[in-house]
């Protein structure tokens, strides 16, 4: 009898399966879009990966993207798709633009700009808002095609304003037919496939008119009937940012009792769900030992039953400054005169030594300056350029005290402007500077290796779709591989095993996407095939392709020797094959396999 061909065969590679455990050596044959033998291929193939001398792993799970208005725009999800992600999960912090009615798309393009660093004109340009209702939305996310598969949360924000209107945006607490009707559209949104509930009541999340989001100061009764109405629907995780999640309570750096009763809170919102619950943590500088103790508390609820995780960043996070992007020099006259060259002829006009000195010794004209946000960005910059590590091109997550900016004007002669400028003006002009504001305590990334470490925690917060000119850690997915197992030099490091579980198996299992995150036959063929020696990311750079041209910063990665989604080649030696297999995935649905354009329910 005829042998059935395989649609891809993979073979030669050593196999990280997700689960943690050890690699092995063994081939993957693959049809209509999942894993149907593990070993050695029995049949022929009508694509065959050479996988030997490489590592194989499940496709990467990102939890926590902001990608609620690209997904609209953009079907290839960078920085994403060049990181190995192949489930792009959306809707975070309880910010989002669904449900909505007309009269408020402002008000939530307001609060995306001012919580997530996306520009108000791209956002005005890149939706449509061709939807009202939360099924409306992954409706319209349903009918486009992707190089990943994407999921999203209901969101809090969204929500609030749709029922509440006015009174939402004025913190008014919801009555008991608001709460009832909150809850209709959390189970309707349930019903459709989001992925949980996301909220936040982190004071410094502001709208770009300077207003608290709806719902950071929501009472504990409409959260717990929130996180009611999603647990009822039998799927979803609850995510939320908490009070104290950047530091400030209102007004003052928070206690370590706000940030206990903050964690009661978390308790408390489980019982209710009956679901999972991730909080965002971070090691902060003002607190350095707070991140122990609310992992104790994570323990000990988990000890009593409960499921809640510290959702952590594998990387110190904070402020990139850039020459394409904000920094210090932006309302000097003499760079004014310059700053519509390409970046490369920029930086040359930057070096030289009449020039360099006129911008050095000039002051800040802020009325020459369009954009505010240039002038708030610079006063920002001057307060923490002490503590600021000239990066420059030589790209080092985890620098030595002596690449602070006060440490080399120190050990230099020069000023700490000068240390920057010359930062900036050095070859092509692509050095960057970052201000490594969370997880970073005591000038080291210890504590973020403790964070990924402890059982308790999930990893997240690429934030790929967010801070688009400011922050970029849409590669963390590559970082945890060529850091954490191989790179870093001033700690200890992690099995590989334990790195890809983190990616992987860990977040799937988390958000019950029981048909992928680990490699087993029955299990969609979302697969990286990945040259781990190769594997490397590039320095962060500004490109400008956002609706309206406006910019982002983006950090690509090499050493994808091929990446599949739903068995399909999407990327193939770090370039891209075209292919869009990805579709929207709706939690608590039946997967549906893609093939030759038809969709088809598996048996």
């Amino acid at each position: 009898m005829e042998r059935m061909m395989f649609d891809v065969v993979i073979t030669g590679g050593r196999i990280f399966d997700g689960t943690g455990g050890p690699p092995f050596r063994a081939d993957i044959a693959i049809r209509d879009g999942r894993i149907v033998e593990i070993g050695t291929a029995t049949g022929p193939a009508r694509d065959t990966i050479d996988a030997a001398g490489a590592i194989v792993t499940p496709g990467f799970i990102d939890i926590h993207t902001h990608y609620d208005g690209q997904f609209l725009w953009d079907q290839e999800l960078e920085p994403s798709f060049s990181n190995g992600v192949t489930t792009a999960i959306a809707g975070n912090c309880g910010v989002g633009f669904a449900p909505v009615r007309a009269g408020n798309r402002k008000d939530l393009i307001d609060i995306m700009e001012g919580v997530e660093d996306i520009p108000g004109i791209v956002l005005d340009e890149g939706l449509d808002w061709s939807w009202e209702s939360f099924p409306d939305y992954l409706d319209k996310l349903a009918a486009r095609q992707f190089t990943m598969d994407v999921a999203t949360h209901v969101t809090h924000a969204p929500l609030r304003v749709y029922v509440m209107g006015d009174r939402a945006m004025r913190h008014e607490a919801a009555t008991d037919a608001d709460l009832a009707e909150m809850q209709r559209l959390v189970r309707e949104g349930m019903a459709a496939g989001a992925v949980g509930f996301s909220a936040a009541r982190i004071i410094e999340h502001r709208s770009a008119t300077g207003a608290h989001v709806p719902g950071t100061f929501a009472e504990d009764r409409e959260l717990a009937a929130l996180a009611g109405a999603m647990g009822e629907s039998g799927h979803g995780v609850f995510q939320l940012v908490p009070l104290g999640a950047a530091g400030d309570t209102g007004g003052a750096p928070n206690t370590i009792d706000e940030r206990l009763d903050e964690h009661e809170r978390f308790v408390r919102i489980a019982r209710a769900a009956g679901r999972p619950v991730t909080y965002i943590l971070h090691a902060m500088q003002h607190a350095p030992d707070e991140w122990r103790q609310m992992l104790a508390a994570t323990a000990a609820a988990n000890a009593d039953g409960l499921d809640i995780r510290a959702q952590v960043a594998s990387r110190g996070l904070g402020w990139i400054f850039s020459l394409d992007g904000y920094h210090l020099f932006a309302a000097r006259p003499s760079y004014l005169a310059i700053a519509g060259l390409p970046r490369r002829e920029r930086a040359v006009a930057m070096r030289d030594p009449a020039r360099r000195a006129a911008i050095l010794a000039e002051e800040d004209t802020p009325e020459a300056v369009a954009d505010p946000r240039v002038v708030r960005m610079i006063g920002l910059l001057r307060r923490i350029l002490p503590g600021c590590y000239a990066i420059g091109h030589r790209l080092d997550y985890e620098p030595d005290a002596s690449r602070r900016v006060d440490a080399i004007a120190a050990e230099t002669g020069r000023t700490m402007a000068e240390v920057v400028y010359d930062v900036l003006a050095e070859g092509d002009g692509g050095g960057i500077l970052i201000d490594f504001a969370m997880n970073y305590v005591d000038g080291g990334l210890d504590a973020a290796h403790a964070l990924l470490a402890d059982p308790n925690t999930v990893s997240g917060l690429s934030d790929g779709g967010a801070h688009l000119p400011l922050v970029c850690d849409g590669a963390s997915p590559t970082f945890h591989l060529t850091f954490w197992a191989r790179d870093r030099a001033r700690g200890p490091v992690f099995p590989i095993e334990k790195m890809v579980n983190k990616l992987t198996g860990e977040p799937a299992a988390l958000y019950d996407l029981d048909d992928r995150g680990t490699i087993a036959v029955g299990k969609r063929a979302d697969i990286n095939v990945i040259d781990f020696d190769r594997l490397a990311s590039a320095l962060p750079e500004m490109v400008f392709d956002l609706p309206s041209g406006g910019p982002r910063l983006l950090q690509f990665s090499q050493g994808y020797r091929a990446t599949l989604v739903n068995g399909v080649v999407t990327r193939r030696d770090d370039a891209a094959t075209g292919a869009k297999p990805g579709r929207l995935l709706r939690a608590g649905r039946a997967a549906e396999t893609i093939r030759d354009g038809k969709r088809l329910q598996p048996a």
